[in-house]
């Protein structure tokens, strides 16, 4: 029998809903017809399937074996997290559909880390000590990142940082340029202190802001009885503790703390004209202690024209001593 491989409109019936795709097919010469071909077909059905899974709304196998190896379970230890037969999690992994009670479950899996830990606390007696220590590495990093991204929204809700002002120098606030500026200056400066850092983020983002019309990182600053500071900063220096970015340690006469970088500073982050101002910031401040930097600061008008716990508007900016 002569035979060609062309492309056919063909409808299959899943779960009582006709699906038709546009796939290979094997023809009869003669008649025109469909020949039977073991691959060609199961390529057509995947394909009705995958058509199903997207106008329904159902997880992928992907999706699902995503799920699990973000948690490093076999597919038993998988399976007795849900509660449900290993047989059963092999047979969505290779594609079968799952019933619209576990498709939730599964969706509330990738949608919702709380979802997981919830399960995981409910079901976790049900694992090997082996697969619950592995799953309990995975969740203990997933709650820390939670806690970050919490303190995050709570930052950004509090100084309205999802939309550009004056107050945060027309610029979205930018975690990952707050984290680097922190990281260069903790690696430019041995001993440096909360309240020298607070000092250099606000010159580095105000003097940017005088020379483009826009801040460096989005930082709202406030007045403080130190000088300016970022608002809410013990907020900030808490969320770059829980991503890993710094720590911090007590100096050697017991008052006060001073940052230690744990991880290398990316200078991809910035332009260059950012990172010049980083550059020149951290020259211009060398050999200042906090006591200096903080007398130093009082003398800007941005401080002179302000009260405690008031939003310095980057107005000031032009106004600055140097």
């Amino acid at each position: 029998m002569q035979t060609h491989i062309e492309k056919r409109r063909q409808t299959f019936h899943v779960r009582n809903q006709e699906i038709t795709v546009l796939a290979d097919a094997l023809i009869n010469d003669v008649n025109n017809e469909i020949v039977f071909d073991l691959n060609l077909d199961n390529h057509a059905i995947e394909m009705a399937y995958d058509q199903y899974r997207q106008k329904n709304h159902l997880i992928t196998p992907e999706e699902i074996v995503a799920i699990r190896k973000k948690y490093h379970l076999s597919q038993r230890a998988f399976a007795k997290l849900l509660d449900v037969g290993s047989a059963t999690i092999a047979r969505y992994e290779k594609g079968a559909l799952p019933a619209e009670s576990m498709n939730n479950l599964l969706l509330n899996l990738k949608n919702d880390s709380s979802y997981v830990i919830k399960l995981f606390m409910q079901n976790k007696n049900k694992l090997s000590d082996y697969d619950r220590r592995r799953a309990e590495d995975s969740i203990s990093k997933m709650t820390v990142q939670l806690k970050s991204e919490s303190l995050l929204n709570s930052y950004i809700f509090r100084n309205q940082n999802d939309k550009s002002t004056l107050d945060d120098g027309f610029t979205e606030f930018n975690l990952e340029k707050l984290s680097n500026m922190v990281l260069y200056f903790t690696q430019e400066n041995s001993n440096l202190s909360k309240t020298k850092l607070n000092k250099l983020l606000f010159y580095s983002d105000f003097r940017f802001f005088r020379d483009n019309s826009k801040a460096i990182s989005g930082i709202v600053y406030t007045h403080d009885h130190h000088g300016p500071v970022p608002s809410d900063f013990e907020l900030l220096y808490t969320i770059l503790k829980d991503n890993g970015d710094v720590t911090t340690e007590p100096f050697a006469d017991g008052r006060g703390s001073k940052f230690i970088s744990l991880r290398d500073f990316d200078k991809a982050v910035f332009t260059n004209s950012e990172f010049s101002i980083l550059q020149k910031v951290s020259k211009d401040f060398e050999g200042y202690d906090i006591e200096m930097m903080s007398e130093y600061s009082h003398q800007e008008t941005a401080f002179q024209k302000t009260v405690l716990d008031e939003v310095i508007s980057y107005q000031y900016a032009l106004d600055l001593r140097d």
